[in-house]
Formats: C-alpha cells, sequence, structure tokens
C-alpha cells in the first residue's frame, strides 16, 4: 500500500511540475522568438504548451482551466510588451489584461466544443482556424492592437518568409499554430507508446517546415527581380531622404519652439544633398495646421521657400547631377498636426472626434496627418493643363489606424462618458479621439505616389494594401516611437515594416523622431538604418557619433559590390558629401545631433497576390483548410 501511495504522490508531483513548465515556458520561448532576439525558430514550439493546457484543463473545473490559461497568456504579453509602460502605465495594465483576456476565447470556444457529446471533429485543428478568425477581428475593432499577432513573429527572419506576398502575416500564423500542433500530437503519441521513434513522429512538421523554406528561397529569387529593375516599367531612380531629428517627446517636442525645430530639421535636411523626396517624422509640424487653408501657415510657408535650395535629384544615363534653385524644388512627406474648424448649431456634437472651442457655435476636429508638399512641377503641370494657382500643391492624409486609448477612445458613440478617461502621454500632446481619414490614401502623382503610412498604422498588413491599391508605387513610414524609450519597442516596429516590404513587394523608407529609421528593399532586406538616439546628454557630435557606431548603425547585407557598414561610416565621421559617382549609394549625414539618411530607391508598380486577395479572403481559405483537416483527423480516429 505505501508503494502504490508513492507512486501516486510522485505522478501528482510531476504532473503539478509540468503545468508549472507550461505556465512559464510559452513567455520565455516568445520572449526569445520575438525581436530583438535572435531565435526566431522557438515560435514552432513556443505554443506547444499550451496545446497541453488545454487538454490538461478538460479535466478540471472551468476556473483553474481559466485561471491557468490566462496566467499563461498574461506572461507571454508581459514578456514580448511590457516596454508600453513607459508611455502610460495605466494603458499598459489595461492592454496587457484586455489582451489576454481576448486570446482566450478561442480556447473558451475550443473547451466548449470539447465537451459536447455530439461534436465528432478534431477541436484543436478547429482552434487554429478560431485563433486565426481572432487575429483577423482583432484587428478591425476600437480596441485593436495586433502587435502579437503570431506571423509577425517571423520579422526576425524576414529570408524565411518571402512568401508572405501570398498570404500576408495570417499565412504565417498558421503556419505557427499547425507545427505546433503537429509536434504536440507527436510528443503525445510517443509519450503513450503509440507511434515509433521521434523521428518518425516529427518528420511531418520538419518537413513542413523545410518545405516553405524552399518556396521562400524560390519566391525571393523571382522577387529578387523588383531589387535589380528586370521587370519593373519604372526604372528611373528615385533619391529619398529620411530625417531623424531626435527630440525628447517629453522635454522638447511639444515644449521648444515650434519654428526653431522646423528651421532645424530643414538644415539637417540640407545636408543631404539633391533629392527628390524628403521625409520627417510623425508629429514634425506640431503647431496645428488649418486644413482649409494648410500653404497660409507658417510652418508650412517656410518650408515652401526653403526646400528650393535643394535641386531634385535626377539622373542622365547613370550620372547623377544637382539641378540648380531654379529648377522644381523636391517633394516633401511631414508628419503634421491638423485642425480642422467649422460651425455647428445642432444637438449633441456633429461627429464622434468633434471638440467644442470656446465659442459653443464653433467646433473642431483634431488630426495626426501627413501632409505633402508636391515637387513645383507638379503644380506646374496642373497650372498649364487646368489654370491652378499656387507655388506647389498640398495634400494631405489623416491617419486612420489610431492607437486605442491615446488617439481613439474606443466606443465613445454609445459610451459618450469615456472620452473624459483620454490618456495624455503629457501635457502638450492631442488626447482623446482624432478625426480620420474614412480609407487609406496615397498622396503625390502619377508613377511615384507614396504610401504615408503614420506609425502604427505600420502594423496592419491589409491597410498597407490599400494604399498600393490607391498607386503607391513606394511605402514612407513616419513615426515617433521616443514614447517607449531604449526599449525593443521601437526594435519591433521596425522589423515589422520588413514584413509589409514583402506582403508589397515595395521599397520601404522610415524616417523616426528617434528609434530607427532606414531603409528596406522589396525582399525585406535592411540597406541603411540609424540606431537609438535620444537625450541632451548626447548632443556633442563626437558622443552622438560612437553612440551611433556602437548600436551598430548600418546593416551588413551588400547592395550591388559595395558594403554599406564601409563608405556609410566615413559618411558620418568626416560630414562629406560623396563623390558624385557614388551619389546612387546611401550617405549619411549629421547635423548637431539631427541625421540625414538618404538613398536611390526603385518604384514598381505591382501588385502581389497578396495585396489582390486581402485579409478577408486569405481567411476563408485558411478556415476552411482547418476544418477539412478537423473534419479528416476525426474521421481517422479509432474510436469512430
Amino acid at each position: 500500500m505505501g508503494k502504490i501511495q508513492t507512486e501516486f504522490t510522485g505522478v501528482v508531483k510531476n504532473a503539478k511540475m509540468i503545468w508549472l513548465a507550461c505556465l512559464f515556458l510559452p513567455a520565455l520561448l516568445f520572449w526569445l522568438a520575438w525581436e530583438p532576439m535572435l531565435f526566431t525558430p522557438l515560435v514552432f514550439i513556443a505554443f506547444v504548451p499550451f496545446f497541453y493546457l488545454m487538454d490538461w484543463g478538460f479535466g478540471v473545473s472551468k476556473g483553474k482551466n481559466f485561471g491557468s490559461l490566462i496566467l499563461a497568456l498574461l506572461l507571454w504579453n508581459i514578456s514580448t510588451t511590457w516596454w508600453v509602460w513607459f508611455a502610460s502605465d495605466v494603458g499598459a495594465i489595461a492592454m496587457l489584461i484586455l489582451n489576454s483576456l481576448l486570446m482566450f476565447i478561442p480556447f473558451g470556444i475550443t473547451r466548449w466544443l470539447q465537451r459536447k457529446r455530439w461534436f465528432r471533429w478534431d477541436e484543436k485543428w478547429l482552434f487554429v482556424g478560431l485563433w486565426l478568425m481572432y487575429e483577423f477581428g482583432h484587428h478591425r475593432w476600437d480596441l485593436s492592437w495586433p502587435w502579437l499577432c503570431l506571423g509577425n513573429a517571423f520579422s526576425g527572419m524576414p529570408w524565411y518568409v518571402q512568401w508572405y506576398e501570398l498570404t500576408g502575416t495570417l499565412g504565417g500564423t498558421a503556419l505557427i499554430l499547425s507545427i505546433n500542433l503537429l509536434i504536440y500530437q507527436g510528443f503525445t503519441r510517443v509519450s503513450h507508446g503509440t507511434n515509433g521513434t521521434w523521428l518518425k513522429a516529427f518528420r511531418l512538421p520538419l518537413s513542413i517546415v523545410v518545405f516553405f523554406g524552399i518556396l521562400s528561397g524560390i519566391l525571393g529569387d523571382l522577387a529578387s527581380n523588383f531589387v535589380n529593375q528586370k521587370k519593373s516599367k519604372l526604372r528611373n531612380p528615385y533619391r529619398v531622404v529620411a530625417i531623424q531629428p531626435n527630440y525628447d517627446p517629453y522635454e522638447e517636442k511639444f515644449v521648444l519652439d515650434p519654428m526653431e525645430m522646423v528651421r532645424d530639421m530643414a538644415k539637417t535636411s540640407d545636408s543631404a544633398g539633391p533629392a527628390d523626396c524628403i521625409l520627417w517624422p510623425e508629429t514634425s509640424l506640431v503647431s496645428n495646421i488649418d486644413v482649409s487653408s494648410p500653404d497660409r501657415d507658417v510652418q508650412v510657408s517656410y518650408l515652401l521657400h526653403n526646400r528650393r535650395k535643394i535641386g531634385p535629384f535626377t539622373n542622365h544615363g547613370g550620372k547623377a547631377d544637382v539641378v540648380g534653385s531654379l529648377n522644381p524644388a523636391p517633394a516633401m512627406l511631414i508628419g503634421s498636426n491638423m485642425i480642422h474648424w467649422y460651425s455647428w448649431n445642432g444637438d449633441g456634437k456633429p461627429d464622434v472626434a468633434a471638440r467644442q472651442s470656446n465659442n459653443p457655435e464653433y467646433w473642431y476636429t483634431l488630426h495626426n496627418s501627413a501632409l505633402w508638399l508636391g515637387p513645383d512641377g507638379e503644380l506646374q503641370r496642373k497650372k498649364n493643363d487646368e489654370g491652378s494657382q499656387g507655388s506647389c500643391e498640398i495634400q494631405f492624409y489623416h491617419k486612420s489606424k489610431l492607437v486605442p486609448g491615446t488617439e481613439q477612445l474606443p466606443f465613445v458613440t454609445v459610451l459618450p462618458f469615456l472620452e473624459r478617461l483620454a490618456i495624455s502621454l503629457d501635457e502638450n500632446s492631442a488626447s482623446g479621439t482624432l478625426g480620420k481619414n474614412a480609407s487609406a490614401k496615397a498622396l503625390g502623382e502619377g508613377n511615384t505616389k507614396v504610401a504615408p503610412i503614420i506609425c502604427y498604422e505600420s502594423i496592419y498588413g491589409d491597410y498597407v494594401s490599400d494604399y498600393v491599391k490607391d498607386g503607391a508605387t513606394w511605402l514612407a513610414v513616419i513615426t515617433n516611437d521616443a514614447w517607449w524609450n531604449n526599449t525593443p519597442g521601437h526594435e519591433q516596429h521596425f522589423s515589422y515594416a520588413k514584413l509589409r516590404a514583402i506582403e508589397q513587394r515595395k521599397w520601404v523608407v522610415r524616417s523616426a523622431n528617434t528609434g530607427i529609421s532606414g531603409f528596406i528593399d522589396p525582399l525585406g532586406r535592411t540597406s541603411m538604418r540609424s540606431g537609438w538616439y535620444q537625450g541632451r546628454d548626447e548632443r556633442s557630435t563626437e558622443i552622438a557619433l560612437n553612440k551611433h557606431l556602437a548600436d551598430g548603425f548600418f546593416s551588413e547585407d551588400k547592395i550591388g559590390s559595395k558594403r554599406y557598414s564601409e563608405w556609410s561610416i566615413l559618411g558620418i565621421k568626416f560630414g562629406d558629401s560623396l563623390d558624385e559617382n557614388h551619389l546612387n549609394d546611401g550617405k549619411i549625414t549629421q547635423v548637431g545631433n539631427q541625421l540625414a539618411m538618404s538613398q536611390t530607391i526603385y518604384l514598381n508598380q505591382y501588385r502581389t497576390v497578396y495585396n489582390r486577395l486581402g485579409d478577408g479572403k486569405i481567411l476563408i481559405i485558411l478556415v476552411a483548410f482547418m476544418w477539412i483537416l478537423s473534419w479528416f483527423n476525426r474521421k481517422q480516429s479509432p474510436e469512430l
């Protein structure tokens, strides 16, 4: 009797140890697999403990099942997105708890199906379909937080997911969950002695992983044509300058004189030399610009005059020339605060984002916007064709994917009292619900139209597709990642842009206030990038240079026969313009604490399979496939 009791106690202790391990393992594995860590392949086993907890929970009460899964999900969220705390402690707590609860929904539905005697299908394959539907829905409501979409994990190894041009991140999520499930099933069969060797148990998931690696290599090789311009109809080079002004958002950006900052950023832009387009980061123009007359704003007027000092970048037979100041000025894409004034005498608010001014008859809406100052030649053509007047064409786009809590109060149309709970990042920044565009809008004209992706929008692959459908031939991300300090947040945000490049097969240029600015080619490879740089203690040129070099300023990727790290460091160290023969290469200049990064990119009008299908159709295909697998596996069960 004592021997039996000892064996039983040992089994119980072993079960408790496994249970405890499964609570903490997902957080550890996902932390190691997520950017900026270097162990991305761990995502193929990181979900296995959750499948164990699902089976364990079938034999315990609902409370224990719920508590175990929620704790494991919460630890996963904390390990990968804890850095949100630096932007807002209250917002971080709310996000971590709510996201964990939402992640539990597929588990809860699966448990309910498990307990129904009439349900005869394999519920775990249905779980994969339910998780895909959860991610799809989480991208499309007021509390959207798709940061931990499983497909984003592959931003750490973009060479493996060149097939995202077919499926987007939903395909990555489906692959990760499927491999985890196959590994869990193989492990279970071997543990119960129903399936020979470990090699036999795991050969199927291993074969699938290898197959997708080979597929990625084939598609990547084909897509290299867009880098080498073998298939593009737009063969002219397009020179882009992205500046990184490095203003501390808490102590400088919304405190310093707006025109002082504009002048400093203009000097930094001038230092980069000729360009076709200049990017300034999110909210570079902090004083609200009236949407009805942006050209009358003092900030905009200054830029319209100043940018004519720089001629555009042109190419004649492979040789770059600087065009004189009388020629058309380069285009500019600038992050701006904008305001829309209007009168309203009706009942209630005229719009969910409307705010009442001191005069009760006048209302206004604030916007986080991208302002496009077209090249002068663009307006001249319009003037000749249509008789329009002015010095340049001005377009703008209002950010549509708003950050819950800071830029958009959820459900304020049905729960208006929530407006008082708006989270303000600092006393000078706008809080509460902002106005937004009804849809994505590419700016510019003709074959050089750009996608003005503002900060948070860059994690929405399907939404970025809408810019390309509107004619964008390259992608620009303007952002301010300094709210999170020097944490993994800005690394992850930059890395996700690599997935957008692959999904659309477009060049991505990123301009960050601070964080990471850089250039990403259509294969998701970083050709040039900055390091983290912020704070008055790094204002001297010498300290700034050493800081950037220590942070690994540039990628080791090779473009042509020249390695960027070799010549770019010289460009920073001496602040020199490179030889004219190298103007097609990347270049960095530094003015005080600010940086200007310039490189020639190539544009294309290609639309990928993913762009044409969109997340909706891909979701239907993937979920249907999971239903088929669920039916097939259940029908093969011996008990039937």
